[in-house]
């Protein structure tokens, strides 16, 4: 296409020869602004020793590593680095927020007595000794010709790839803090695996060259399916639902001619709704030369699906290669092309899935543009146009993403990859299994979804998948039903050895039970099995994980419900022919999991800045609650409710979309439904006693998903995701400005402080009550306390609402006011009410006295009893407007504000 200037003034000034000189002065600038927010922060620090529990000398060595301005509130985040002897410590990243050079905003990370806990200041260890360590320990393999390239410095450094890293392998000393109290010498470096699947930041030991510690910046979202944590709860049938696509307001577009027929917003997947073509979807402020520019020029560098935002392409190989096949839209940019699922293998529809995967990335990038994820609070763009930070010199730009769909590094997964601000980062979404049983003969003639198993070599996610997978081993065979020597015979565990008569050629029915999945299928396999269904022994079914090599015969799970017919069917001696079989779900069709993977960037890269991607390492951090939320934010639609289940991942995993998805409980305010409280944060223990980070991330969704309600109802629902002012849109404000202000290691309360904060900045604290009633109904009240947050187990649960005091500035006339577990008694239901408003107990409330309050607050409505069961409150006679209900005895005082229609 020919080209046509645009007279913006970057663009002029990228043109000719004062660019240079104006980059001076800007950074020349950038030091006076530095040395002026040196000095505020330095002062600050000083008078506030005492409230940070620092010595004098902990506050005198750090150096600021980002300045991020705010346009949406007119403030400027510093995060600063603590440092002993010009080193730094890791992860010791305070965050102060400066308005009118003022700092309104502080959060202390830094180490407290740091010298007093130095064990050294030289290293024993040489660089290129701990790369070829971390190697070695990691199992990447023996680095091939390793080089160092460059010396920043006497302790920083960058070697070559040697064959272990996809990217060149920098080395630095920092000082490692340790859960003992001491801070050690390490060397600082980064690997990203030739697979891309992990991208290992390590901290060696600079004396005896051991690791100290390591975190991933390739967050894999596994779902726990290894583990065998991983439930589906199967529904007979799938049930669609046309979705309406909404109209997104914009500005002139300069390439009006542009389509994409994609899974437009706000449908989530294939099973929510149909697609559509779709033109002049950019974002004129967000993305101003549109999705296939690179170069701030009017007219597209390509015609495939690649541009300023990201790169999407095809990665059926697992090569990790940046040329990947592409679609071409051609001149026009029209990317137009069938789709048919129906038993066809994903590479028939490649082009659909990388063009679903490339305009879902770019709306996740110009959509959380007009929310502050911008170019100086580091988002992922290869061109920044001139409008990166002026205090982050030379700019960092290219750092588009990549994003690779169809990858065949994995199955059943997403994940991606965050590196610091000016390192592009990786996205890799796989397929899905889905897989059906066809019952053929019999009265449960019938297709039913099942779930195929996921051995693998060692047991764990990391390892090559073993076992037979359903999608290259179909099976048909009648079934017969496990009948070992054993009290329990249809339970499959035998250890005897004796043959087990009548499985030869059958597809053998075995209860899930006594023994583990690997010996209850090896056991079948030996006496003749072509394939194995498991009926599990509680709700929905599992994906069946462990270590081996020796199983050759498809196995699957299904309900206990479905088992249980099965079963008595087969007792009653009835022939039950079935196929087994399976085909790939694309996960660049589900735009909720796309999403997900895009806000780990998000999160990774607004905590402790851009130039910090490690904040989230500790094990109370909520990265993948703020990547739920993120998905589930922008697939809303206008006649959704409050009490609608909203599961994740419900297309990929084969689910209804009333399913739980990937998630213990679905999303909604219904805590009958997902009863998730902080106290559960407790209970998120993987079996080998380590964290489940996405079981501790949906407790923190679930009260941000409360929050998307709780403004809603306040302000209503906007359907236009970049320019609206509804509720919606002022929670996605409210957490991307509060991840700008959430601590580095933050746990709940440091998120939930940083959201409050949040509120005052953008909305002048307007919100203030409504956000702590959100908070402290989940648990997370006033006195909730998050302990170490580099543990899960030490939490302190509270329901109450600030003192007085504390809200004196704000109008809480529905503030609630409660004592232990009170809010957990209560459901109250409908809200908004008409005729009457129900009170559903859990325990029975003795002597309670009932009132019902209007605005003004005078009694009309109360009534002293013992309360139990459900409780029915008559408010035909209550005129339209806001009231409080109170309900008290002796020990309990709790209060809920209700609405009358």
């Amino acid at each position: 296409m020919k080209k046509q200037l645009v007279y913006f003034t970057f663009n002029i000034l990228k043109r000719n020869n004062i660019k240079s000189l104006l980059l001076s002065s800007v950074f020349f600038l950038s030091f006076i602004g530095f040395g002026q927010h040196n000095k505020i922060i330095k002062t600050y620090l000083s008078n506030n020793l005492e409230k940070f529990n620092l010595t004098p000398a902990d506050a005198t060595e750090w150096k600021i590593t980002n300045e991020v301005y705010s346009k949406q509130t007119n403030v400027t985040h510093v995060y600063i680095q603590q440092t002993f002897k010009g080193i730094p410590v890791y992860n010791a990243v305070s965050n102060f927020t400066l308005k009118d050079n003022k700092v309104i905003f502080a959060r202390n990370s830094f180490v407290k007595n740091l010298a007093s806990k130095i064990n050294t200041v030289s290293p024993v260890l040489q660089p290129k000794t701990a790369i070829t360590q971390v190697a070695s320990a990691l199992h990447l393999g023996t680095p091939i010709g390793l080089e160092l390239i460059e010396e920043k410095g006497n302790s920083a450094y960058v070697f070559s790839k040697s064959g272990i890293s996809q990217e060149k392998i920098p080395v630095e000393l920092v000082y490692q803090p340790l859960k003992d109290g001491s801070v050690k010498l390490s060397w600082l470096l980064n690997i990203y695996q030739l697979d891309g699947i992990h991208w290992w930041n390590v901290r060696i030991d600079a004396i005896k060259g051991v690791i100290l510690d390591k975190n991933d910046w390739g967050v894999s979202c596994n779902f726990d399916i290894a583990t065998g944590t991983h439930y589906h709860e199967s529904k007979l049938v799938k049930q669609p639902i046309q979705s309406p696509v909404i109209a997104i307001k914009k500005n002139v577009n300069f390439y009006e001619g542009a389509q994409y027929n994609v899974f437009g917003l706000p449908v989530e997947s294939p099973n929510h709704g149909s697609r559509s073509l779709i033109s002049a979807s950019h974002n004129t402020l967000a993305s101003p030369f549109g999705w296939h520019d690179t170069d701030g020029v009017i007219g597209p560098e390509h015609t495939i699906t690649r541009g300023n935002n990201v790169y999407a392409q095809l990665d059926d190989d697992n090569d990790n290669d940046t040329q990947g096949y592409a679609p071409d839209g051609g001149n026009e940019l029209v990317f137009n092309y069938l789709l048919d699922m129906n038993n066809k293998p994903a590479d028939s529809y490649k082009d659909v899935s990388i063009t679903n995967l490339f305009y879902l990335n770019n709306v996740m990038h110009d959509i959380w543009y007009q929310y502050g994820f911008d170019e100086v609070s580091g988002n992922f763009q290869s061109n920044n146009y001139g409008r990166e930070a002026p205090l982050t010199f030379p700019p960092t730009d290219g750092d588009e993403v990549i994003a690779d769909a169809q990858d065949a590094g994995g199955k059943n997964n997403a994940n991606f990859a965050t590196p610091p601000d000016g390192f592009t980062p990786r996205m890799q979404m796989y397929l899905w299994d889905d897989a059906i049983m066809d019952i053929t003969t019999g009265t449960l003639a019938g297709k039913y979804p099942i779930t195929d198993s996921n051995f693998t070599i060692d047991g764990t996610s990391d390892t090559a998948r073993s076992g037979a997978p359903l999608n290259e081993n179909p099976v048909t065979a009648d079934l017969v039903l496990m009948n070992d020597d054993t009290p329990t015979p249809i339970n499959g565990c035998s250890e005897s050895g004796a043959p087990i008569a009548d499985l030869e050629g059958k597809i053998v029915v075995i209860s899930r039970g006594e023994c583990s999945f690997v010996s209850k299928i090896k056991l079948a396999q030996d006496n003749g099995a072509v394939g194995v269904i498991v009926v599990n022994n509680t709700g929905g079914t599992i994906r069946m994980g462990g270590a081996t090599e020796n199983i050759t015969i498809p196995a699957v799970s299904i309900t206990q419900e479905l088992g249980n017919f099965i079963i008595s069917a087969l007792s009653n001696s009835e022939t039950i022919n079935v196929f087994l079989a399976a085909i790939d779900l694309d996960g660049s069709f589900d735009n909720g999991i796309i999403a997900h993977e895009y806000g780990h960037g998000i999160s990774n890269r607004l905590i402790g800045g851009g130039a910090n991607a490690n904040c989230m390492n500790n094990q109370e951090q909520l990265g993948e609650g703020w990547s739920d939320y993120f998905g589930m934010a922008i697939t809303m639609n206008p006649d959704d409710t409050e009490t609608r289940v909203r599961g994740v991942g419900t297309f990929a995993s084969g689910q209804a979309i009333t399913g739980n998805g990937i998630r213990r409980y679905p999303y909604t305010t219904d805590m009958a439904v997902n009863p998730f409280t902080f106290k559960e944060v407790k209970d998120q223990a993987l079996p080998d006693g380590e964290v489940s980070v996405h079981g501790v991330g949906s407790i923190w969704a679930t009260m941000l998903w409360d929050l998307h309600w709780k403004m809603i109802n306040i302000y209503g629902f906007d359907p236009d995701m970049y320019n609206g002012t509804g509720g919606n849109n002022k929670t996605m404000a409210l957490v991307i400005e509060g991840l700008k202000l959430t601590p580095c290691s933050s746990g709940f309360i440091g998120a939930r402080d940083a959201i409050l904060a949040a509120d005052e900045l953008l909305y002048n604290g307007a919100n203030q009550c409504a956000i702590w009633e959100v908070f402290a109904r989940r648990g997370l009240g006033y006195s909730a306390d998050s302990g170490d947050t580099d543990s899960f187990t030490d939490q302190t649960i509270a329901f109450d609402m600030p003192p007085e005091n504390v809200l004196s500035t704000f109008s809480c006339n529905n503030a609630l006011s409660v004592e232990g577990d009170v809010l957990e008694l209560f459901k109250i239901y409908p809200n908004p009410a008409s005729t009457s408003i129900n009170i559903s107990l859990t325990n029975e409330v003795k002597n309670a006295t009932t009132a019902i309050y209007d605005i003004n607050g005078r009694q009309v409505y109360a009534q002293k009893s013992d309360l139990k069961g459900t409780v029915t409150i008559n408010t035909e006679n209550l005129s339209t407007g806001i009231y409080i209900l109170k309900i008290n005895n002796e020990v309990i005082n709790y209060s809920q504000k209700i609405i009358i229609n």
